[in-house]
């Protein structure tokens, strides 16, 4: 049976990581780091949500998602408003290319990933780019694919050089 992803959660291998995903002390854990909050379940709740609001249909960067677990990523989008919109703009529902640049809300998207042990955060921030879905998250997308796909490159030449020593 496939694990859910609270599970999955509590699997991740934490190297670096300043926060501990699981419910319990491991045998061997250190205090090193202190939990940056009091409620670890609060923080699965959101880690949770972002998933789904990339990775399942009805989320907001679903279109942005990326099916493959070695790229798969969590996010949320966000939309910041530049200028009070009337009742009678808000009726045109006019298309961003019809509204003057300057007057366009900015795109934001906050993502972490890979989803299973994760070790990038991004945030994209668009200026006057319209939504977050649209403008911010293709691109945190495109940055996700392009970093994880580096960090594999930068780990074989480590290990190279480390061997040549």
């Amino acid at each position: 049976m496939e694990k859910n992803r609270i599970e999955q959660l509590s699997d991740f291998q934490q190297d670096d990581a300043l926060v501990d995903f699981s419910l319990e002390k491991k045998k061997g854990d250190t205090d090193l780091y202190k939990p940056l909050y009091r409620n670890q379940e609060n923080v699965k709740f959101v880690l949770e949500a972002m998933f789904a609001s990339t990775n399942e249909v009805t989320g907001t960067s679903y279109s942005s998602r990326i099916n493959d677990k070695k790229y798969q990523f969590a996010g949320k989008t966000g939309t910041s408003q530049v200028k009070k919109i009337t009742e009678i703009q808000r009726e045109l529902d006019l298309d961003i290319s019809q509204i003057p640049y300057e007057e366009r809300d900015h795109a934001l998207y906050v993502a972490f990933g890979p989803y299973v042990n994760p070790r990038y955060a991004l945030s994209v921030f668009v200026e006057h780019g319209g939504a977050g879905s649209s403008a911010a998250a293709p691109l945190a997308k495109k940055l996700f694919k392009t970093i994880v796909d580096r960090h594999e490159e930068r780990e074989k030449i480590r290990e190279k050089s480390l061997m040549e020593i």
